[in-house]
């Protein structure tokens, strides 16, 4: 097993590290940003061909930048886009349609039509975006120190298996991870059964891994799977997550480092 330390202090030995992408890997709040204003503009857009009128446009902009947990420059790392998966954020945004007369059917109709041609939008400006998420300072080293180490990586994210396979292609990591979790694995994360199920995979105990997120529901889930080392990362936004779940906290990816003991 693999000694891991946090500032110079042991805290514990380990077999593998789970790793959320998002704001911990991937320096991804442009990128979110931009989808959400993208996704907001084209509901504001169809909303008006149904005559509502302003001061119920005004709200409903309003409500989605709350909603989605934006501000006029920044993402909230403690926001459901930043946080849930795209299936969740179209039902928040279908219940959001329902406050302004529609039924549950048109709503989540409209949410889905709204989210899948922002997403063909988005496919066609794929390398323009991409460009918007880099990989986090310290990412890429960690990440070979710790294959180079033998220590067993997984990537454990909301995304979809593509958007994941496009951000290890496109930062070039192909070969780096042992196992990945996406949206689309049954369950998904923050189920603590998606670790228990993962570490199965990995032919691995729980207890002998450690998890780095920068999400409370991510350090919460691997507290009830029995995880033992469980590291908040706040280094990935420009305003930091609050984070509430017990555990250990980086604002650098350096501040991990790996020995083995021979």
């Amino acid at each position: 097993m693999a000694e891991l330390i946090i500032r110079n202090s042991s805290v514990g030995f380990i077999k593998a590290i789970i790793f959320d992408k998002d704001g911990t890997l991937s320096n991804s709040e442009e990128y979110l940003l931009a989808l959400a204003k993208a996704r907001i503009d084209l509901a504001v857009t169809k909303f008006k061909k149904f005559k509502i009128n302003f001061l119920k446009i005004f709200l409903f902009r309003k409500l989605l930048n709350y909603v989605y947990g934006l501000n006029k420059k920044s993402v909230s790392a403690n926001g459901s886009l930043a946080i849930a998966s795209k299936e969740q954020n179209i039902i928040s945004t279908a219940s959001v349609i329902t406050l302004f007369g529609f039924d549950w059917f048109q709503a989540l109709s409209l949410s889905q039509t709204i989210f899948d041609e922002v997403d063909i939008s988005f496919s066609h400006n794929k390398d323009n975006l991409q460009s918007k998420r880099t990989l986090i300072s310290g990412a890429f080293d960690l990440l070979v120190c710790l294959k180079n180490k033998g220590v067993h990586i997984a990537l454990m994210s909301n995304d979809t298996q593509a958007g994941i396979e496009e951000f290890i292609y496109k930062n070039e990591l192909e070969g780096i991870f042992d196992f990945l979790w996406s949206a689309e694995n049954k369950p998904s994360k923050p189920n603590p059964k998606a670790v228990i199920e993962l570490c199965k995979r990995m032919n691995i105990n729980p207890s002998e891994c450690a998890l780095v997120s920068d999400a409370d529901t991510d350090l919460k889930m691997a507290k009830e799977a029995d995880v033992p080392i469980i590291v908040g990362f706040t280094g990935g936004w420009k305003n930091p997550p609050i984070l509430r779940e017990e555990k250990l906290i980086i604002e650098k990816l350096n501040e991990l480092k790996i020995e083995i003991n021979t």
